[in-house]
């Protein structure tokens, strides 16, 4: 919600900014903060949606909703790059004197402030869970930081420098450094989304933490069959194939899988842990 409402007075300021100047600095935050403001509702509608819980058409839960919202996001910051893009070239082929845009540019200076806070927050949360969404969020609060961080310097120099001819370029600068880190941010959500939706593994530190435990557990079980692991949103799920000697009690797997459990969910407070009893031969083998 906070994400959304700072969305929305970014598009105002940068309304401000366009009717009061012709630096595309401000055209470049309309267009980020607009698609910034939809990407955010939806957002919070999917995280809404999610809190409900599973349902009997969702066993799974909601975690393929919350990674479709990402890529969502993600496309959103690469049209908003592509309008941005366009309007520098523009720039760049028809450069001309700044003028303008000193109450935009101190009306963002509260807008800087409150993505910088966004980014941080969000960046915290992502690292405590993994989540698409708050994956994608603090990226779009860091690029709104360093969008308003670059309006407040090429607006600020261009009025403080007024009638030199290098301030025409300034902009053209500063949309040109948004670009690369709007573009590097799509990677990243890009990157991590779509692994989701592939049912990739784990990554290797995860997939270590889990043999670590099943070698601490050696003299529970006789072999190991093989380990299965997906994230689906911020869910991971891990199934483990074990054979166990032919006299074992059902009592001893329920007792090491509380044990897998207990410790893996330290590292993983979101995992989700499938023990199953598996043999080399027949049709329990994964």
């Amino acid at each position: 919600m906070l994400m959304m409402v700072m969305e929305i007075y970014t598009v105002g300021v940068s309304m401000i900014g366009i009717l009061t100047s012709n630096s595309i600095v401000f055209i470049a935050n309309f267009v980020i903060a607009f698609t910034g403001a939809l990407a955010s509702g939806l957002s919070l509608y999917t995280v809404r949606r999610m809190s409900r819980g599973t349902d009997l058409l969702n066993t799974y839960g909601l975690g393929r909703m919350e990674t479709i919202s990402s890529i969502v996001v993600g496309t959103t910051m690469l049209l908003a790059a592509l309008f941005v893009g366009y309007e520098t070239v523009s720039k760049i082929l028809h450069p001309a004197e700044q003028h303008g845009g000193l109450v935009a540019m101190l009306l963002t200076f509260a807008s800087f402030i409150a993505s910088t806070w966004l980014w941080i927050r969000n960046y915290m949360l992502s690292k405590r869970e993994h989540s698409p969404i708050f994956s994608s969020m603090w990226r779009m609060a860091r690029m709104g930081a360093l969008e308003d961080l670059l309006i407040i310097l090429a607006v600020g120099i261009s009025l403080a420098f007024s009638g030199a001819p290098w301030t025409r370029y300034l902009d053209v600068c500063a949309t040109t450094i948004l670009m690369i880190s709007i573009i590097k941010s799509i990677y990243d959500v890009f990157s991590g989304s779509i692994s989701d939706l592939l049912d990739r593994s784990l990554d290797e530190y995860n997939m270590l933490i889990i043999l670590r435990e099943l070698i601490a557990n050696f003299d529970a079980y006789d072999q190991i069959h093989g380990v299965r692991t997906r994230r689906s949103g911020s869910h991971t799920f891990i199934e483990i194939f074990l054979e166990f000697a032919g006299d074992a009690k059902v009592e001893t797997v329920y007792r090491l899988k509380d044990r897998l459990e207990t410790e893996l969910k330290k590292q993983m407070p979101n995992a989700q842990i499938m023990l199953i009893p598996s043999r080399m031969t027949g049709s329990a083998k994964p």
